[in-house]
């Protein structure tokens, strides 16, 4: 594996994290891999690094390219900045799929509260749209992502047909982000006959991660939410076909 961090174009304060794994070989051939977005949560004001290198390494483990975006922050980001963000990530991914190993139409989205909200913006609204998201205890409603970013929008509200499908897991007890945020999301997913999987764990608190013992306190969760990243991975085996020895079919 390699590391590589890119600027985003004429502004150094936001930057792509990518942690790239050699190709290996089936057959004389070079292996493509999945590519994942990965959005931290801090409500727009900060960017959480429990929900950074640590979910990028846990997908990476997985055979998966790991992409983490270091958006825009600020109460006073205009335009929504951060998917313009997104969209150029997954632009750039897209465009680099060759050198990075990448399969240029399996660039998934995978984000953890304000960061859950700007991955179910990229799965809804998004010039580049993913074509799958996983999104952990995701702000979705307007009210509450309004409070975090101005003007940023409902991600429920803008759900159509082209909406990719969807993994979430969330948290019954969630003081911070009420798991309605995931609920009302996959109503709307339904609605639209958007393939979803919602796991909702009957406690535990807000900002779990990927719910390993190094990054949360075991004693505060569902003993169930210690294999959410292992079910979204066999979600996606469910959703795009057997994935192994680094490729899906």
């Amino acid at each position: 594996m390699h590391y590589q961090k890119i600027n985003y174009p004429d502004n150094d304060k936001v930057w792509l994290e990518c942690y790239i794994q050699d190709s290996g070989l089936k057959l004389g051939q070079d292996l493509v891999r999945p590519a994942l977005v990965i959005c931290p949560g801090g409500g727009y004001v900060y960017l959480s690094p429990r929900e950074a290198e640590p979910v990028a390494l846990a997908y990476a483990a997985k055979g998966i390219q790991a992409f983490v975006l270091h958006y825009s922050l600020g109460w006073e980001v205009k335009g929504f900045q951060p998917l313009k963000e997104m969209d150029w990530a997954i632009g750039l991914i897209r465009e680099h799929a060759n050198d990075w190993y990448v399969d240029a139409d399996k660039i998934l989205a995978c984000g953890f509260s304000a960061g859950g909200h700007l991955a179910a913006c990229a799965a809804t609204m998004a010039k580049h749209r993913p074509v799958a998201a996983i999104l952990a205890y995701p702000v979705i409603l307007e009210g509450l992502a309004a409070i975090c970013a101005k003007g940023a929008p409902g991600a429920d509200k803008a759900v159509d047909s082209q909406t990719c499908p969807c993994f979430i897991a969330a948290a019954g007890t969630d003081t911070m982000v009420s798991a309605m945020n995931s609920l009302r999301f996959v109503e709307a997913l339904y609605e639209n006959g958007i393939s979803a999987e919602l796991h909702l764990y009957a406690f535990g608190p807000h900002g779990f991660s990927t719910a390993r013992t190094s990054i949360a306190d075991p004693a505060e969760l569902c003993s169930r939410t210690l294999h959410w990243v292992e079910d979204s991975i066999s979600w996606l085996e469910d959703v795009f076909g057997a994935f192994t020895s680094g490729e899906m079919s």
